[in-house]
């Protein structure tokens, strides 16, 4: 019998076994096999012995059935049967059964590790008995490879770090040991050779990965130099300060939330500078896709009086952004609103305050004024400089709003984000000055919803002649 068809014999009984159709009895349960145990167990009777020796067991055969496809795999890269089949990788060869991409990926490395690195002879073999799970395999390899890239290590050293990851307790223990261990044996290193930079001043080492999940999110992980991790944090620390919410709460983010949006600021003073790099041949920004179909009866989209509108979820028009995919109309507002058909409007000296629906962002003179008017980031509380800020569109964009003074507030970020996201609505009253309107209380539906100054409002009315 082949090696496949015992893997095939032994994965078709298991199965047999666990779904309980060898072993159903008359009435449909499950009888004496492991489904039955399963579905008809009841606190009274169920033996916690039997259950947790069950899990003890699946794991095992989890972590077998694991290091299985990462031998297979590499197996199957050494003899080329990825390229036969016009693939890049043995990990493709999981994306085409359905695996998902991380574990894909994770079984690919951890298969050529153990094919490749000596010292992990021991891990491997722990791993074919169902002893080590696949995560912490791929964790010790990671490890190996961060410790040899800041130290050399011969093959005796290279084992004896493989032992001492191997019996640290979690993948993240691992991790933790590793940067322990490289951090203890560079001074060794140095002593050796006086020219071997330090692990930490090292700036060959410095690494950035940024991947795009399944859902859209990015996630970011950064490896760098003490000189660059100093000015990162120089950079990132006077954004990272906690700022009173609209209604005069504590500031609702945790540090973490705080030091991702002091990061978005960072990226987006740079992105609105013009001494930067171009790409394609224009200065970078947010590139947003939003297909469009035109009214029914108000022409083509490109007219005076066309009225583009984006299609449903269902009708595959869906907006989407040039590197990280499909997004919502929440965020299709937020991005269309630092806003571009034909009145232009100016002040007593000429000034153009108003240029109705000509421009989707906001002109100079139009900025100024925000600036004098608002001082900084509007939300009650807030204040931010007048650079941090985006012009608000209080009438969307999207939804036929002009670029104007009076349609337009200056909102950092955070607080451009809860009014888009947030249930957060804003108005110019009388005064000529914005409010805010505070969200709904869920628990009071009906109730009636509070309106809030602004940051630079200093009266509670909204009299035009008590404006601050």
């Amino acid at each position: 019998m082949s090696v496949s068809e015992v893997v095939r014999e032994f994965a078709d009984r298991l199965s047999d076994e666990l779904s309980g159709v060898e072993g159903r009895t008359s009435d449909g349960s499950g009888g004496g096999s492991l489904a039955g145990l399963l579905a008809n167990a009841s606190p009274a009777g169920i033996d916690d012995g039997e259950v947790l020796a069950v899990l003890v067991e699946g794991v095992r055969l989890l972590n077998v059935a694991n290091v299985l496809l990462a031998q297979t795999v590499q197996s199957a890269v050494r003899v080329g049967v990825p390229m036969r089949k016009r693939l890049k990788t043995g990990a493709d060869l999981l994306l085409g059964l359905g695996v998902p991409p991380a574990v894909a990926y994770r079984l690919a490395r951890v298969g050529k590790a153990f094919e490749s690195v000596e010292a992990l002879a021991g891990l491997a073999g722990q791993a074919l008995v169902g002893g080590v799970a696949i995560e912490h395999a791929d964790a010790v390899g990671e490890g190996l490879t961060f410790v040899g890239k800041r130290v050399e290590l011969d093959p005796e050293a290279e084992v004896q770090v493989a032992r001492r990851l191997i019996v640290q307790e979690r993948p993240g223990d691992v991790r933790a040991r590793a940067r322990e261990i490289a951090i203890e044996l560079a001074p060794t290193a140095a002593e050796v050779d006086p020219e071997v930079v330090p692990v930490a001043e090292n700036a060959e080492l410095n690494e950035m990965s940024v991947v795009v999940g399944a859902d859209g999110r990015t996630s970011v992980e950064l490896d760098v130099d003490v000189v660059l991790g100093e000015e990162l944090w120089q950079a990132l620390d006077p954004l990272c300060r906690p700022v009173l919410a609209p209604d005069g709460s504590r500031d609702p983010r945790n540090v973490g939330q705080r030091r991702a949006d002091a990061f978005g600021q960072i990226v987006r003073m740079y992105l609105a500078g013009s001494d930067r790099p171009t790409n394609g041949g224009v200065l970078p920004h947010v590139s947003l896709l939003v297909p469009v179909v035109a009214e029914s009866g108000s022409g083509s989209s490109g007219s005076a009086t066309g009225v583009a509108q984006r299609g449903s979820v269902g009708s595959g028009r869906v907006a989407s952004l040039g590197f990280t995919g499909p997004v919502s109309d929440r965020t299709v507002g937020l991005v269309l609103c630092d806003s571009a058909l034909r009145r232009i409007g100016v002040d007593g000296q000429g000034a153009v305050l108003d240029v109705g629906r000509e421009h989707r962002t906001v002109t100079v003179p139009i900025r100024k004024a925000l600036e004098a008017r608002d001082r900084g980031c509007a939300a009650p509380g807030c204040g931010r400089p007048v650079g941090w800020t985006d012009a608000h569109h209080i009438v969307p964009w999207s939804q036929g709003g002009e670029t104007s003074v009076e349609n337009s507030v200056l909102l950092c970020r955070m607080h451009h984000t809860m009014v888009h996201h947030g249930g957060w609505e804003v108005f110019l009253g009388t005064d000529h000055h914005p409010w805010f309107v505070v969200p709904a209380n869920p628990a009071r539906p009906g109730g009636q919803r509070r309106i809030v100054r602004s940051h630079a409002r200093r009266t509670l009315t909204l009299a035009e002649d008590a404006a601050a």
